[in-house]
Formats: C-alpha cells, structure tokens, sequence
C-alpha cells in the first residue's frame, strides 16, 4: 500500500485528542444533568405546597392605549410555571395568585407589563404597542436604518435558524427562508455548496462586516459567527456597492461581544447523512430479462439462454454468472458527520470582546473513508469605546482551514465520476476474484474509492484582519467620521497522486495499471480594502436630514504556480521521485484594482415622508483608459400611511396597524468583460521558421479589439408596500421587481456582416436588452397565547428571464417566430413534440417521419409534423417545455414553543420546472448501458401495455435509425416539488428543570431532520428534482438525521 503523504500534519495530530476532550466534556456535563434536575424537582414540589396553601382571587381587564380589549393576552405569577391565564374576547380574566405576588402580562406587538398585588383585586391594566421590531437596526450598504424608515426591498433571514440548521455550509441552510432568496443545489457530497440567487439573478455580491468579501468566504463561514444577515435586492440598496452588484447582496453582519460577565456557550451535533434518493438496481436475472426482451423485439436471438437465465436466477455458478450489488458493496448506509463550536464573549462598557472556535468534520458514503473534509473555523472581534472623546475602535481577525480529500484513479477522478460508475456497473460484472483480490473491469468502483489508490488533498487557508475607527466629532451633533481598512491572504494547496490498483483476472494474475503520476499547485491570492466616510445624521423637531459621502479602494494579487510529474518507477509520492524528463511546470500572476466615490442623501419627515437618492462614481481597471469611470445612481421614497390622520380608524380597529407604500429605481454598472480585452493578443504558434538551423516559432493574432468596450447598464426599478394587522399579529410585505441590462457588446456577424478571412470581427454595441421581472411577498402569523406561542410565516418569489432583444442572435432563428429566444420566455428549449406512440405499422405507413428512421413499428415514438410538409426534420423543431430553472420558488416556516419545548419545520419547493431525461434514464441503450436498469424504467410499451411510460424496448438506440431518442417533449419530467427541508424538535432544560441551576445559562436538547419528505413527479424516476441533473451520475442531495446539544455558562 502505498504511504501517504499528510500535507497538514500538525493539524492533524492533536485532532483526535481535541476530539476526545470535547466528548468527555459533554459527557460529563450530561451526566451531572440529571442529579440538577432531581434536586430541583424536589425542591419545586416544596414551594408549591407551600403557595397553594394561600391564594386570593383577583380579576382584570387589558385593554390597548385606544380602549380596546386586547383578547388572548398572558397573565403570569413570576417565579411559577403553573400559575396562569389569558384574557377572553372581551379582554377579561380570573386568577388565583399568592398574596404580593408579582403578575407578568404580555402580548405580541406590545411592552411587556409587570405589576404587584396588593390591595386591588380588579385590575385594569393597558398595554404599550411596542415599536421595538419596527425600529430595530437593520444594516445597509454603508450604513444602517430601521425597518419602519427603509425605502428599499430588504429582506432579513433570522441567524438562529442558520446556526440549527444540520448542514455542512451556510449556504444550505437557506433555502426557504426570505423572499427574493433562491436555492439550489447541484448535488450532494463532500464540498458541495448551493447555488444563490436574489430574484432569479447570478451569484450574488457578499459583504461581511461592511468588507466585500469573496463568496468562498460566505461559504465557509461559521454559522454561529452569524449576527444579521440581509438581502438587498433593488438598486435603491445595491447601487452603492457599484459594479459588482447588480444581482442583489448578501449582507452579513458578525457577532461582537456584549458587556458583562464572559459567557461561554457550546453547541455540538452529530449527523448521519443518506441520499435522499437511490433507486435500486436490477440484478442480473431481471437485466438479463429486459435485455433479452429488447434483442427479442429487433428480431434477434436472445443473449442469454433459458440455461444462463437459471443460473443468474440461482446463482449457481456466481464467477461465470455473477449477480453484483455494486451499490451495496460500494456504499455504506449512512455518512457520519460533526460539528463543534465554542464561543466566548464579555467585557466592560469600555472593552468588549467576541471569539469564537468550530471544527466541522465530514464524510461519504463510500465504503472506504477515502473522501472527506474537515473544517476549522476562528475569529475575533474586540470593540474599545473612548466615549469620553466619542471614540470606538473594532478590531477584528478571522479565518478558516478547509480541508478535502478525494480518490483519484487513473480512469476516474473525484466522487463524481465514482458514483455514475457505480450506476452504469452491470450485475454480472465481477467485483472479486474468488482469492478476494480486485477483478479486472475498466471504470472499477472499488477500485477508484480504495484506500489503495491515489488521493487529491486539497488546503484552503483564508486570514483576514479588519481595523475599523468611528469618530463621533465633539461638538458637532449627528457628525460621524468611519476609517476602515482590512487586509486578507488565502492559500490553495493542492497535491494529487494518480495511482491505481492492481487488479487480477480469476487466476490471480495481476493487470500492469499505468505508472503513477503527481502534481501540485499553490494559487495565492491577497488584497487590501480601505474605506472612508463621513455621516451626518440629525434631527431638527419632525425633520431628520442624513447624509453619506466616502471614497473606497481595493487591491487584489495573485499568484499560481504548478508543477507536475508522470511514470513514477518509484511509489513514493514526492516531486523529486518522480523522473526529470516528464517534468511540467507553469505559472500565473495577475493584479486587479477597483475604485469607488459614494454619496448618499437621506429626508424623512415625522416618520410619514421618506426619500433617498445615491450615486456611486465608480472605477474598474477592466475597461481602457477614458473609460474606467462610470456614475450610477438610485432614488427611492417611502409614504407611511398609517401615520397619517386619516388612518387612525384603521388603526384603532386595527385592520391596519401599520401600512407603507414604497417605490426605487437606480442604474448599477457591470464590468462582467475578460480582463485585458481592450488589448491585442497574440498566441505562440507550433509553426514557425528555420534561421540560420535554429527553429523560431511564430505567433497568431487573436480576436480584433473592440472600441466600444464599456460597462454594461442595469436598469432596476421596484414597488412594495408593507402592512401589519390585528395588532400587528398578522404582518407581510409585496414586492413588483423589474431590472433591464442593456449595452450588450456582440459581433456584427450575427446581424449579417461577413468577418474578414482569418480572423473575427470585433464585437460593437447593440441594442440588446435581457429583462429579468417578477413579484414576491411574505406573509407572517405570529401570536401568543398563555404558555404557547407561535409564529407561521410563507414567502413566494415568482420571476422571468428573457431577451427583449437577443443581441447574440442568428438572423435564420431571429426569423423563425417558433425557435427564435428574443422575446420568448418560458421554455425549455428548442424540439420535437411527441404524439405518443405509433399504433400500427398501418400508422406507421401513414404518418409523418423522421428520413433517418428506420425499422419503425408499434411502440416506437411518434412526432408531429408541426410545419406541415409530410417530414420530420429540423425545421418541425419549435419551443417546448418549461424552463429548466424553477421560475416560483416558495417557503413555509413553522416556530411552536410551549414550556420549554420547541418545534421548527421548514417546507421548501418549486413550481413547475422541467428536467430532460439523461441518456442512462432513457434507458437508451447508448455505449454498452443496459436498456433496463432500475424498475421504473420497466414500465415499456408492449402489446397489452400501449399507455406505457417508455417506448418499445430496443437492443440498441440505432436499431430503428435513433428515431425513439430525438430531442422532444417526450423525455421532459415536471420537477415541480415540495419539500420538508428542516424540522426539529427539542426542549429547553433551563424553562424548567434546571431553572435555578445558575451556573448553567443554556441547555438545550434537539433531534433534527433535513430533506426528510419529498414529494415530486421526478422522484417516480429516481431524480432528485432540486439537483436539475436528468441523469443518477451525480452523488445525491442528502437527508441528514441529527442530534444537537447546545450548553452556555
């Protein structure tokens, strides 16, 4: 076996002793759990003897400042669990409570109210309307609001749900949460990260702790790291971060520490990870059955005789006649996984300070642990005030280790080309000799995942420091000058040792694999940001003025180098072992600089008038000079009603408490060109000329450069209003959005010019316009009653794409009304339309077909002639389907609390969208596949079974000229679903049990699911309908079972 090498060695080492550490303690402290828990209910039992001894009934009404009954609100005695009530319809109620007893009254939407008992046995008591969540702080770009003065479309995931949430990476634990905020996933897997979009958009801007960040460092953040995140989705919020985000940002605020005592707190889970889907495969007895069918079908003799089909049934003879279970000996059942955080946080009113630790370890559901990652997460946050000279200084440090480790075989690499094998394996293809050894098959499983086999490792290292000043001046009120700078490097280090196996035919003789090989590279990357502003904020009676003005720079290096060597004679996996005359090495450097000059105005008058209007001046070193500059601006405005007079009878009634209409629209410039197109290139050339016996080598000229290489421009404009009713217990926002981008660069070639001999024309500006619209709202319940409360909230984001004018469009489909993209939206793409299946070979004689087929009978799938001309060809070709990218994507969410215990359930799903049948689900027949693979696919047509799912079994896909596998609606599945991506259920061992154990602030128990239920027109086919693959070859989404212990001192 061959001697790995471990690239990160003193991370590794202390590990498994960490490890231990961490479990021992949480034992212990689980252990101890129960003697707390005894004590106290003794205890408790005491006192409430004691206090139902003597009681005194006393009676109340609760009304609002209006006069109103409030029904529903709770009445509680301090220091009892049981002692209790809420108020009737007419906002009444009846309690027995211990004399001097002190009563706890509260109702959602307002201050919470504590009074005594004395002497007064009915009490009337009225309830504040709290305006706590209308004023909370919601950070912006550069800034921050309040939700009852924002103009824009904001949205606000709540951090605790992402810190639950069982999943490796934050970007998994989205899905569902906000509206405008789109997931999805490619697949599951070690290293698999969702995909995010804002409103249908591309990946969206980060900003983390008002720093732009990379998305990589999104996706590594520590999810108990997180304070606030937002979504900003229109140009009124985004068009102050300039080029870089027209498709909305991911705002992401850290913690910091809070004064008082240091208060620790530990959250362990443990998962076990399953496919969410796995559809088994057929042994070799039923394969051999529908493969015998399909030759029978084209008239050939069967593969297999009546003899052979007995013995795969028995399993007589299991080498000549093998029946193997390549998913049962390939993978386990479930993949373990764990996560540990530790956080500290304190200080005085002067020094405050954040740290956090957390490790996340992951593995597959390979046999073999051969694929796996480990992640270490860690930052810093210190806050000093000086408030004596209205001085505050963050500083702060963070970084993370992401390691992984993958097979890597000479025919395969990684876990994505393991698991399409695993699938495309035939049951009677050997695993094992009968010695035990790896049997000689190509594209081996075993073999790719084996620990004997080669290895990728890969190391990311990220570090960034951030100083950040605010000065609030002396003596100049509202006046606040912000210095910040921030300096990050990050590592990717890479090793991968190609090595395979032996393997042996049934005599133990060895095969002769290739000669290993290895390479490594390091890609370096570094940058700076520096920012400064002022902000002016004040009021002047019922007028409050704001204004933002700053510069902003940043910087970035990198650095890449590569080297390589192949026939290793010698298993020893270092470069220097490897023979000097295949040595290959490269290199790769490159800088980049942005620049920015921000302003921003605010005027809101009494809380009712809101207006705001920005421009960023903004700098990209993509573009030539005289053309690197560009000014996009945003306006906004905001009309809260409700605070107007003539609102007040639908607040007193409370049909609407609060009601705000809001509108923006802005410009935002995209720089999304390759870099240095502005400049002429030239590419070494094998050819060349013979100077004086010398070889010289040549050069081509790449592409013509265009002049008119500029920002690209969109155009973005949204209407919105939020509302609150019933007290504020009901509450939502409704968004319209529309975005234009225009100035499109395209070569003149599309609309008809011929490029001169040699080379292309360069590209010039168009008219080109995409839209991107659509509409989304949230919808949220929330209401307390006694000891039960509850919150019930759903989101929709309905959008679409399409070209207004497809300036990369060719004038023949430009001319075709029924394939042409401008103007169309909605589609999958471009085929046949399938009118199910010929009857007859009369129907046959009588029908439109392909020239290409052939050998057509009953069975085989028959297309309609849509232009009319007796033939099926390229010009019947047409839109088809829906698009492939769910255009309304929704989420469901569910909070219960009840004494201690909560429930959390999320359900997350997509309207309909379509998924094109992959080549192995077709069943085909195409490069050696089986035509009969899993069950569902048995489902074909045959005399007695002409409503079938499948067309007519064939041996081979040419039998009948390829007619049955066109490009056609035939093949389209409705991956439309819904899907119960998060619940959990748990209990708060401090409401109760451990309630006056001191030294013991949290202690919460939970039981998780995620992915758990599914259900989807796609999932009869095996597909998980979220991944949008339409083939099993990708490693699956996957359903994880967790257990989580959440403990604070």
């Amino acid at each position: 076996m061959t001697k790995r090498t471990n690239l990160f060695r003193s991370l590794a080492r202390p590990r498994e002793m960490h490890l231990c550490k961490i479990a021992g303690i949480s034992f212990l402290l689980l252990c101890a759990a129960p003697q707390f828990m005894v004590a106290y209910t003794y205890e408790n039992t005491a006192v409430t003897t004691t206090q139902q001894s003597k009681t005194e009934k006393i009676t109340g009404v609760i009304i609002d400042t209006n006069g109103e009954a409030i029904i529903g609100a709770s009445i509680k005695v301090q220091g009892s669990s049981t002692l209790g009530t809420v108020t009737n319809l007419e906002g009444e109620f009846t309690l027995n409570v211990p004399p001097r007893s002190m009563l706890e009254i509260s109702y959602i939407g307002y201050k919470k109210l504590v009074v005594s008992v004395g002497k007064e046995k009915h009490l009337r008591l009225t309830l504040e309307e709290d305006t706590k969540t209308l004023d909370e702080v919601i950070v912006i770009g550069y800034g921050t609001t309040s939700k009852r003065k924002t103009t824009s479309a904001i949205s606000s995931v709540d951090a605790e749900s992402i810190a639950k949430a069982p999943v490796a990476n934050v970007t998994q634990s989205l899905a569902g949460k906000a509206p405008g905020l789109i997931v999805s996933t490619s697949g599951g897997g070690i290293g698999n990260y969702s995909t995010i979009s804002i409103r249908g958009g591309g990946t969206p801007l980060v900003v983390i702790d008002d720093i732009i960040s990379e998305y990589r460092d999104f996706q590594n953040l520590n999810p108990e790291d997180i304070d606030q995140m937002t979504i900003l989705k229109d140009a009124s919020s985004t068009a102050v971060y300039g080029a870089r985000a027209a498709n909305g940002i991911l705002m992401v605020v850290t913690k910091q520490g809070k004064a008082g005592k240091m208060s620790i707190n530990y959250n362990f889970n443990y998962n076990m990870s399953q496919p969410t889907t796995l559809p088994k495969k057929y042994g070799s007895y039923d394969a051999a059955y529908y493969l015998n069918m399909s030759q029978t079908n084209d008239g050939n003799q069967p593969t297999y005789s009546p003899e052979q089909m007995e013995k795969f049934r028995t399993g007589s003879d299991p080498y000549a006649y093998p029946n193997v279970d390549w998913q049962d000996i390939c993978l386990r059942s479930f993949a373990p996984e764990q996560r540990h955080s530790l956080t500290l946080s304190g200080g005085s009113e002067k020094v405050k300070a954040f740290t956090s630790l957390s490790y996340y370890d992951q593995q597959s559901i390979y046999k073999f642990n051969t694929n796996n990652m480990q992640r270490y997460n860690m930052r810093t946050n210190l806050v000093t005030d000086f408030k004596e000279i209205g001085l505050k200084v963050t500083a702060g440090m963070d970084g993370y280790i992401y390691q992984t480790e993958a097979p890597v075989t000479q025919y395969g690499s990684g876990y994505g080309s393991v698991w399409s094998h695993i699938q495309n394996k035939k049951p009677w293809e050997l695993a094992y000799n009968e010695f035990g050894q790896y049997y000689v098959t190509t594209d081996h499983p075993l073999v790719e995942i084996s620990p004997e086999g080669g290895y990728n490792h890969s190391e990311m290292t990220s570090v960034k420091a951030n100083l950040v000043l605010d000065w609030m001046i002396p003596g100049v009120p509202g006046l606040k000058l912000k210095a910040l700078g921030n300096y990050y490097t990050y590592n990717d280090r890479t090793k991968i040792w190609n090595k395979t196996p032996n393997q042996y035919d049934l005599e133990g003789n060895p095969n002769n694999p290739n000669k290993p090989s290895l390479s490594k590279s390091v890609w370096s990357t570094s940058g700076f940001t520096t920012q400064f502003f002022a902000n002016y904020d004040r009021t002047f009676g019922k007028h409050t003025v704001g204004a933002t003005a700053g510069i902003e720079a940043t910087g970035n290096k990198v650095d890449n180098v590569s080297l390589s060597r192949e026939e290793y004679l010698l298993i020893v996996d270092q470069i220097e072992a490897g023979p000097v005359a295949t040595a290959k090495n490269g290199s790769y450097e490159d800088e980049s600089a942005r620049a920015g000059i921000i302003g921003r105005i605010k005027y809101d008058y009494a809380s009712k008038y809101v207006v705001e209007a920005s421009i960023r001046y903004d700098g990209s070193d993509l573009f030539p000079k005289g053309k690197r500059w560009g000014a996009f601006y945003s306006g906004s405005a905001a009309w809260v009603l409700s605070e107007e007079s003539f609102w007040q009878t639908l607040k007193d009634k409370h049909i609407f408490d609060q009601f705000k209409i809001r509108g923006s629209y802005g410009e935002i410039g995209l720089d999304n060109i390759d870099r240095y197109s502005y400049l002429s290139s030239y590419t070494p050339s094998e050819r060349g000329y013979l100077i004086d016996g010398s070889f010289v080598p040549g050069f081509s000229e790449g592409a013509m450069v265009s002049k008119d290489i500029t920002w690209y421009t969109s155009k973005s404009m949204n209407i919105g209003f939020d509302f609150g009713s019933l007290n504020n217990r009901l509450s939502g926002s409704v968004d319209y959005f529309r975005m234009a981008t225009t100035g499109y660069l395209a070569s003149p070639s599309n609309v008809g010019y011929t490029g001169p001999l040699g080379t292309s024309l360069p590209n010039v500006k168009t008219n080109g316009e995409s839209i991107r619209q659509g509409a989304e709202f949230i919808l949220q319940w929330k209401e307390k009653r006694g000891d039960f409360e509850y919150v019930v909230s759903g989101n929709l984001t309905y959008f679409d794409s399409f070209y207004n004018i497809n300036p990369f469009e060719s004038e023949v489909n430009l001319k075709n009304p029924y394939i042409r993209s401008t103007q169309a939206k909605g589609y999958w793409g471009t085929g046949l339309t399938s009118l199910g299946y010929y009857s007859s070979q009369e129907d046959v004689m009588n029908s439109a077909k392909r020239p290409g087929s052939v050998n057509l009978g009953a069975g085989d799938i028959k297309y309609q002639d849509f232009n009319g001309d007796g033939i099926i060809d390229g010009s019947d070709n047409h839109r088809i389907g829906k698009n492939g990218f769910p255009r309304g994507n929704y989420g469901i969410n569910v909070d219960l609390n009840y004494k201690g215990w909560f429930l959390n359930m999320l359900w997350q799903g997509a309207t309909q969208n379509d998924l094109y049948m992959g080549n192995m689900i077709q069943g085909d027949a195409s490069s050696g596949y089986l035509p009969v693979i899993y069950k569902f696919q048995s489902d074909t047509w045959t005399p007695s079974n002409t409503d079938s799912r499948y067309p007519r079994l064939r041996s081979s896909k040419t039998y009948n000229g390829n007619n049955n596998y066109q490009q056609s609606d035939f093949w389209l599945v409705n991956a439309a679903y819904i899907r119960l991506k998060n619940l959990s259920v748990g209990y708060d061992f401090k409401n109760r049990l451990l309630k006056r154990t001191a030294w013991l602030t949290k202690c919460n128990l939970a039981l998780s699911g995620y992915n758990l239920l599914t259900f989807s027109p796609a999932s009869k086919f095996g597909m998980d309908p979220e991944i949008g693959n339409g083939n099993l070859y990708t490693y699956p989404v996957s359903r994880v079972y967790s257990i989580s212990i959440n403990l604070g001192f």
